[in-house]
């Protein structure tokens, strides 16, 4: 129903993006914040709602959506609007060996809070940035702890050598 590249909504209106791809009636969508999110094909749809926050006019469905003035694409970070109860689950899947040697990492940089008190798109932000993974391959292999687990071990010794 939706191309790659087309500015969809979500019925809430809140949120919307550009479609990556879609999937076996999920699509998944890249916010103008850079995080990615995926959705049931009948929760989206072509047109903004009525009263959509942050719709932006002049868009069109196959063009370059016009950019704010000012405005620069953050590192793909998520913040606390975006998370959905999926983010937790992909948060709970990370292993615990993983997750403990990403808060030390973290917890001795200068001035860095206590991971513990990071709420769940920080903890996820922290997680992608020292293992070197990003949000959606966790997401993808949330299935495959195994394979998520190497991944991230990977990341976490390029990370330690490295110095971060």
């Amino acid at each position: 129903m939706f191309s790659v590249g087309q500015r969809v909504w979500h019925r809430d209106g809140k949120r919307s993006g550009r479609v990556l791809e879609s999937d076996a009636g999920r699509v998944y969508i890249e916010q103008d914040n850079g995080s990615e999110l995926d959705f049931p094909e009948a929760e989206l749809s072509a047109a903004p709602p009525a009263g959509a926050q942050g719709a932006r006019a002049g868009s069109t469905a196959g063009g370059p959506a016009p950019k704010q003035a000012g405005y620069a694409m953050p590192n793909r970070v998520l913040v606390a609007a975006d998370i959905t109860p999926e983010h937790s689950q992909v948060l709970g899947v990370v292993p615990v060996r993983t997750v403990q040697a990403v808060a030390a990492l973290y917890e001795r940089r200068p001035g860095a809070r206590k991971f513990s008190a990071l709420d769940v798109a920080g903890k996820l932000n922290v997680i992608a940035e020292i293992t070197a993974v990003p949000y959606r391959t966790m997401r993808d292999c949330r299935d495959r702890p195994g394979e998520l687990g190497l991944l991230m071990g990977k990341g976490l010794a390029d990370s330690q050598k490295a110095g971060r």
